[in-house]
């Protein structure tokens, strides 16, 4: 476990890749994808609740799938998985899969923070439960200290205030601004308290510390889920150090990366597209939602294709096969 910066920089050093013969191998065992990249579909594979930093909860979410009309949902909270049930109950009666997903904070090489979805996880498994449960302790340790830091600087915020605004979830920077505006009145709304203070770099920030990536995909796929990278166009890397980093992530058993996201430009779409091609993994995304007013993304906007989704499920089938097939030679 290590403490990391996130968004890093350009400044990484080079990773090793695998020949061109293993991601051709690792084409042939996902067919039938039918080159479809497009960011129109009914699956949306990428959505927070209250259970950690989105503003709906998890009943309010699933309402939210219904209006939008989509026929899968993945429930994908930061290091939690507890709104996976919820969001299955209130959907029993509706033409709506709910997917059980997680997003992990995680590092790769020199310790720099990525993001990391398990989609089709058991939701009940005891050692990806472990491993969310890790990952939010050092998120209450980071809060604590960044709250320490506001003090030292005359912003009176309590630590009782930022759990208030997590409630039952994750705890996050988001949850610390929303504290902030309310002890600080020079400080005008969460986007202010992060450019004054939590954002990066800012007086009070802290990194964060997180478990690695090796160990993440390796829980996920124990889950009996896939393994994603979550925006990799949203890191602060060059295009280069970006193909480094997937390779790398593949080598310890990526499955694949979101290949629609609201941060991409169209030009960054391509190069993904090329690359998705070329290593033989699977394409996914997502809306990234959180909720009104925290950003104009509707639910849904960025849905992705059925033909995906089945190929996401067959990874994940895959991945249980083999788990079950271990346990017996065991």
């Amino acid at each position: 476990m290590r403490r990391v910066p996130e968004n890093p920089g350009n400044d990484v050093s080079p990773t090793r890749c695998q020949s061109p013969s293993y991601y051709r191998r690792r084409r042939t065992l996902f067919t039938n994808l039918g080159g479809c990249i497009s960011n129109s579909g009914k699956a949306e594979l990428h959505a927070h609740t209250t259970y950690s930093d989105g503003v709906l909860s998890p009943s309010d979410l699933v309402a939210e799938a219904e209006r939008a009309d989509l026929t899968a949902l993945a429930i994908t909270d930061h290091d939690i998985v507890s709104g996976v049930a919820p969001a299955r109950a209130s959907a029993l009666d509706l033409d709506l899969e709910i997917i059980a997903g997680v997003e992990f904070s995680t590092n790769l090489d020199e310790g720099h923070e990525i993001h990391m979805l398990g989609l089709f996880v058991d939701d009940a498994n005891d050692e990806l439960i472990k491993c969310t449960d890790q990952a939010r302790r050092f998120r209450r340790q980071r809060a604590k200290e960044i709250v320490e830091r506001l003090n030292s600087k005359g912003i009176d915020v309590e630590f009782t205030a930022v759990e208030s605004a997590a409630g039952y979830g994750s705890i996050g920077r988001p949850h610390i601004a929303k504290a902030i505006v309310e002890a600080d009145k020079d400080t005008g709304d969460v986007n202010e308290a992060f450019r004054k203070w939590i954002g990066i770099g800012k007086t009070a920030f802290v990194p964060k510390e997180t478990v690695g990536a090796e160990e993440v995909i390796s829980v996920v796929h124990r889950a009996g889920g896939v393994a994603i990278l979550a925006h990799p166009g949203s890191y602060r890397w060059s295009w280069r150090r970006c193909q480094e980093g997937i390779r790398t992530l593949a080598d310890l058993g990526l499955d694949g990366f979101e290949l629609v996201h609201p941060s991409y430009t169209s030009n960054a779409r391509k190069k993904f597209k090329g690359l998705i091609d070329e290593m033989g993994l699977l394409p996914s995304g997502g809306s990234d939602f959180h909720g009104p007013p925290v950003g104009t993304t509707r639910l849904g906007e960025y849905a992705v294709s059925l033909q995906w989704l089945e190929a996401l499920r067959e990874a994940a089938t895959s991945h249980r096969a083999n788990i079950h097939s271990t346990e017996e030679n065991v």
